[in-house]
C-alpha cells in the first residue's frame, strides 16, 4: 500500500475510532497519518484534517493542553488554504 492510501485509511480509521469513543486508537491513527502527510507537500488540506483529528483525540483523552499545537498548525493550514470553516473550528477550540 502506498503512503498516500495508508494515510487516508488511517485518517478515516481515526475518525471512526473517535466516534466510537476509542480515543487512544484514534490518537495513534491520527498521529501516524500526520507523520505521513507532513512529508507530502502537496497534501496540506489532508495534513490539516489529520492534525484536527489528532487534536480531537487528545481532547477526548482530556489532554487538551497537548492539543494546542495541533490546533494552531491546523488553523494556519486552513487559513493558508482559505478554508473558513476550519479556521472557525480551530479558533473555537483554542479559545476554550
Amino acid at each position: 500500500m502506498d503512503d498516500l492510501r495508508r494515510a487516508y485509511d488511517l485518517r478515516h480509521a481515526s475518525d471512526r475510532a473517535r466516534f466510537e469513543g476509542r480515543h487512544v486508537q484514534a490518537l495513534g491513527d491520527a498521529t501516524e497519518a500526520v507523520a505521513i502527510y507532513a512529508n507530502l507537500s502537496d497534501r496540506r488540506l489532508d495534513l490539516a484534517n489529520a492534525l484536527r483529528l489528532k487534536a480531537l483525540a487528545l481532547d477526548g483523552l482530556d489532554r487538551s493542553g497537548e492539543a494546542v499545537l495541533d490546533w494552531i498548525e491546523a488553523r494556519r493550514l486552513y487559513a493558508d488554504l482559505g478554508i473558513a470553516e476550519g479556521v472557525t473550528e480551530c479558533d473555537a477550540r483554542l479559545s476554550r
